[in-house]
Formats: structure tokens, sequence, C-alpha cells
């Protein structure tokens, strides 16, 4: 986002008195004796604590925290990630893997919980609301009495760039990891894919892997190989030294969620290649899926090397080796970052990986759970809050012909994520896929990852009932808000086969406010010719008004219903001319299709150039009638609505980019 860093005040946050302060205000009382503070910069530290015997794994309380809204990010499962919201220690998960507070309504307040060394740190409540944090290796052989950096803490005015800023904090500081902007991003990203198991169950001529596909064919496989690894007594995996490894959970795990899939390989444990030699069969694996005419590989099951660590040096230390290898046999073999990472919502891996660039940002998309509909995309959108500073968040694909398409489809549009779908051949919806994808396949990706707005960060959308869900992201010139309404759908956590009785009343619409300021990075995009005021076009209703930053307007939806918003500052090119480009109209993401735009002033004649992709219509807000429109040097027709001030072309042939001049 913007490059503008939250000013910080000089105290750094520190213990005083046995009560941890930041910024003049009490988070934490009771601190006990044992729990250190080491200064990092920028008001940043490292809470630590030192244990009176060394073990594997430990268990701190760093004290009683005191009441401030909170959102944190929890494993609910061994594999995946989702929020919850509170104000008191009780109301924190264990396996949180992020907290952010507000404090006084004033600040936020920062809490990751990162690796130390061979160790990884989450953090949980207890019923008396103490904050603690847990430190394990996953190896017995790998103990500790010492834990200097195992806890980051910051603060600042801007809760996105506090979390974006830390992420950069701890990318210099620890050097385990990258954050996105310092990745080369895969090559599928800006493309339309379709997702298909049948190519895993039935004979695919390698010669013939790519007919009637137009871009990239990624592979799936798993870390280990497959879900239960590799046969140890297979002639051909014997060079690669598998042996039977016992799995062991960590406490933390089972105290929630345990996924079933991993009955088997708790009761047979997993056929592990020999970490000195993983690299050797990525080489060797991806090597011929290369000669195959394969582009890439989607790598499954990541998180299950946190349960194989002993003996190996611990969890962070067997994820490094393993993703080490994967990330280098990737970019070598392939030769561009062609990895989508999967099952890896871990800080193992997300504070490991140096290279891949893209990662599920939440559970698959699960077409026959009614209740996990509305679940999927607020995960998604609040686990971007962290995972999109370092990998682009994959949201998963979808159905386009299935009851929530739209409201899917919608989510999709605003992730800044690969859109792809899992339509059976022949089921599909065009009228959903057209407002995503291009005809060249190509999409009108955001340019982050799409997350909840400022005033939807502590309140829970899926089960307080009656907020809706807000989220913002940026194009080239504008801003895009998705409202969906994912009330009365579901609870958390998803867990198969749930059912979900909503209450008297559930139908009734719910209302929440908007306002052109919820995109929060608006400068950025909007030029020094802004004077503050907006088009805001609303996509599925069609409808177009001019207002102030500031300015609020009220959206109710019903179940399952959603709205997208396209924020367009307009721009002043003269004193009595005012123009703001919004895009492709009949896009869920209208502003993705504006790539450019520039002016010229001669005496009493300005043009507008507007640089476009795509084709279908294209609309602009502007104050007065253009005299005359042009495209690539040849005359268009227009329309203009002088009630809204919305000017229409129709975009046909080629859909490259183009140049749009607007002449007054």
């Amino acid at each position: 986002m913007g490059s503008n860093e939250d000013i910080m005040i000089s105290v750094k946050p520190g213990v005083k008195g046995g009560t941890f302060m930041v910024r003049g205000a009490a988070v934490l009382t009771n601190v006990p004796a044992n729990i250190t503070v080491t200064p990092v910069n920028d008001g940043s530290v490292f809470v630590g604590a030192n244990a009176t015997s060394s073990s594997s794994r430990h268990v701190f309380n760093l004290g009683t925290l005191q009441e401030h809204r909170l959102v944190c990010l929890f494993r609910f499962k061994i594999w995946w990630m989702i929020p919850c919201f509170g104000t008191s220690g009780g109301d924190i998960p264990a396996e949180t893997q992020m907290l952010l507070l507000e404090v006084e309504n004033k600040f936020y307040v920062l809490i990751l919980p990162v690796l130390d060394g061979q160790f990884r740190t989450s953090l949980q409540g207890t019923p008396d609301n103490e904050l603690e944090f847990c430190i394990e290796s996953g190896d017995p052989d790998v103990q500790t009495t010492k834990i200097k950096e195992p806890v980051f803490v910051n603060s600042g005015n801007n809760p996105f760039n506090l979390i974006r800023n830390s992420i950069k904090i701890l990318e210099k500081h620890k050097g385990t990891f990258k954050h996105i902007n310092n990745k080369q991003k895969p090559e599928h990203i800006d493309w339309f894919g379709w997702n298909t198991w049948d190519a895993f169950y039935c004979n695919v001529d390698p010669e013939g892997i790519k007919d009637g596909l137009e871009k990239y064919v990624y592979i799936w496989h798993a870390m280990a190989g497959y879900w239960g690894g590799v046969l140890p007594e297979s002639e051909v995996m014997k060079k690669y030294n598998p042996k039977i490894q016992p799995v062991v959970q960590s406490p933390g795990n089972l105290t929630h969620v345990v996924c079933s899939t991993l009955d088997n390989i708790q009761e047979k444990g997993i056929g592990l290649i020999d970490p000195s030699k993983i690299r050797d069969f990525y080489n060797d694996f991806h090597s011929y899926q290369a000669s195959c005419g394969v582009d890439g590989v989607k790598v499954d099951v990541q998180g299950v090397l946190e349960l194989l660590g002993a003996g190996y040096g611990g969890r962070v230390s067997l994820t490094r080796q393993y993703l080490g290898a994967l990330e280098d046999s990737v970019t070598e073999t392939f030769k561009s970052n062609n990895l989508i990472c999967s099952m890896s919502l871990n800080t193992d891996f997300l504070y490991s990986t140096k290279k891949a660039a893209a990662a599920r940002a939440t559970e698959d998309f699960m077409p026959n759970e009614p209740t996990f509909q509305t679940l999927h995309v607020a995960a998604a959108a609040f686990n971007s809050l962290l995972i999109g500073e370092i990998i682009v968040p994959d949201w998963d694909m979808f159905y386009s012909d299935h009851i929530t398409a739209e409201f899917h489809g919608a989510a999709r549009a605003l992730s800044g994520s690969a859109v792809y779908v899992s339509d059976k051949p022949g089921s599909h919806d065009f009228d959903i896929i057209k407002k995503l994808v291009l005809p060249d396949g190509s999409i009108l990706r955001a340019r982050y990852a799409g997350r909840p707005t400022r005033d939807c960060l502590f309140n829970d959308p899926v089960t307080d009932g009656k907020s809706l869900l807000k989220i913002w992201n940026l194009n080239k010139l504008s801003g895009v808000i998705g409202v969906f309404n994912c009330q009365r759908a579901g609870i958390w956590p998803p867990i198969k086969g749930s059912i979900y009785m909503p209450a008297p009343g559930s139908g009734t619409p719910i209302s929440g406010i908007v306002s052109a300021g919820d995109v929060d990075a608006l400068e950025e995009v909007a030029g020094e010719n802004w004077r503050g005021h907006c088009a805001v076009y609303a996509c599925l209703s069609g409808s177009l008004k001019t207002m102030s930053k500031d300015a609020k307007f009220q959206v109710a939806l019903e179940h399952l219903k959603c709205e997208v918003f396209t924020v367009s500052p307009i721009r002043a090119f003269s004193e009595d001319l005012r123009f703001a480009p919004i895009g492709l109209l009949d896009m869920y993401n209208s502003g993705g299709a504006v790539e450019a735009m520039d002016s010229e002033n001669k005496s009493s004649e300005c043009k507008i150039k507007v640089r476009i992709r795509g084709c279908g219509r294209f609309g602009a807000y502007s104050n007065k009638k253009p005299k005359c429109c042009s495209m690539n040097e040849k005359d268009e027709e227009f329309i203009y609505n002088p009630i809204d001030g919305l000017v229409t072309v129709k975009v046909e042939g080629e859909y490259s980019s183009r140049e749009m001049v607007f002449f007054y």
C-alpha cells in the first residue's frame, strides 16, 4: 500500500511496575518478573521469557490483558486459520497467530508470535483473562530455558500500515522470510483458471496435456509426496532414504478440530524422505513434470511437517529444509515462481518462505456445505490481513453454477488473487464468469490482498447478527469496496455436516454504512488534482453517485447478497471540468480495467486520455458532456446522462490495451 509510515512516539513499549505499557496505555498488568523486553526499532519490541528448567515446550504467562476490542487469527484446525473476536484474554483461543488490539479508540497494538531459532510460538488466553505464549520445537532433543525473541509487539495509528510495517521489520530483523513485495509473482495469478481432478484419475498423454488449454497447467502433489508420504519399500524411492516417521500432535492443535485426514497417518505414520535427500526428490519429480508440459505445481498438505520434527531438529528446521528445497526446485525447473502452496497456514511456513508467493488463504470451497459459504469469504478476508503481507492469498476455486456463485464471484474479484472455478464440464454460468474474466482469459486483478475495512475489523460479520462485511482493495486509479451479508448462515468454526437453524426474522435485510473513505489508501491513487470528492459506482445495481470522501450512505442486503462499489477519485482538470474514470461497468472490479490517465489543456480545450484494457461498456463520470470521444484515434459514439454524469462508451473489437480520449 502507501509509502507513508505511521509516526511513532519515542517511548518504546515496556514493563513499568508490573504493567506492560504501550504509548502510555496499559495493555497487560500483573506481568511476571521472568518476562523480558528487547527493543527493535520504530517503537517495536520483542517480548521473551526465562524458564527455570530446560524443555522442548514452554507456556509462559505474559500478564492480564486489559479490556480492549480485539481480533485474532487462530488455527482451528492444523491446516487452516479463522478469525475470533472479543475484548479479553479469555476470548483468545490456543494457536492464535496474530492478535490486534484497539486501545482506547486511539491506536492499535499488534502482537505477533513468531519463530525464534528452532522454536515456533503461538498465543492463547486463559479464563482468568491472562495472555500466554507457547513456544515449542517439536523435537524432545531441542530444548531451551531462555527465549529472547518469540513475540513481536508494535503499535500504530493505521492498522493496515501497522501490520505491513511490522512484517517488513521482522523480514529485516529475522532474515528467514520475505515480504510479498520482494518476491516474484507466479505467472498464473493474472489469468482465469479451471480446476479439475479428472486428470489425476485418467490416463493422460504427456504429449497432449496442454491440448485445448491456452496458458498454464499446474499439477498437484503433497509436501511429502502424497498424503502419507512415500513408500519406503519402493525401489524407486530408496535413493531418497525414506522411513516411517511417527506423527506427534501439538497440544495446541488438540484443543480444536482434529482433522479426519490425520486419522490414517496418526495411526501408521508418514513415509518421510530424508531431509538431506528432499532436494533431489523435488528436482527429479518436477523435472519429469516439466518434460510432460507442466508449468507449475500446487503443493498441498504442507503443515504436516510440524508433526514430524522429532529427530530432525524440530518442526521449524524440518519445514525450512523442505520448503527451501521446494522453492528452489520450482524456480529452477519451471523457470518461474509457479508454485501454489496449500494447507500451509502455520507460522512455520509464513516466516520461512523466501520465494513462495501464492498460498491458500482459507479452507476449501465446499459447494455441498451450506453453512460454509459465508465463513469461507469472511475467513479469507480476515486471514489476508496477515498473510497478504507475505504471499498472494489464494481464495480458492468456486462453482460459477451455484446458488452462492455471485457472492463468491464478487469476493474473488476483490481478493487480489487468481480467479478459478471448479465447475463440472458443461455446468457453467457465463453471466458470472464474464464479470470476472476478459475474453483473452485475463482477469482484472486488484493490486493488493482484499481485507476488511477498518470499521469492520473488530465486528464478527458471521454471527453477531448485525454487521455487514466490507472488503476493500485498490486498482491503479481507483478503489473498490465489496459489501457482503455473511450473517445467519453458519457459525464458527466450519465443521462438515453442520446444520444451522437461523433465528426468527433471519430473512430481514441487514443495513450498514459505506463510505468512499472505506478504501483505506485511496490517496495513493487519487493524484494531485483530487479535491476530496469521488464517483461511486454500484456494479450490480448500476447506479452512480458522487460524494465527498467522508460522506456516508446506507446499504441494505438480504442473506447471501452483496454489492460491489468502484470508488474513483474525481479529478479537477480545469476550473469547471471534473472527471473520474470508472472502468468496465459490467465487471465486478470495474476499475481494474483502467491502466492510466493523462490530460492536455490548450486554451479553451481539454483532452482527457484514458488507457484501458478489455472490452464491453466503459463508463466514466463527467460533470459536463464531452464534445466527442475517440478510441485509438477513431471517433466513437457515446451516451451521456446529465442526471448522474455517467458517460458510457461501447468498447468492441480487440481487447488489448487501448487509449480512449474525451474532448472538452
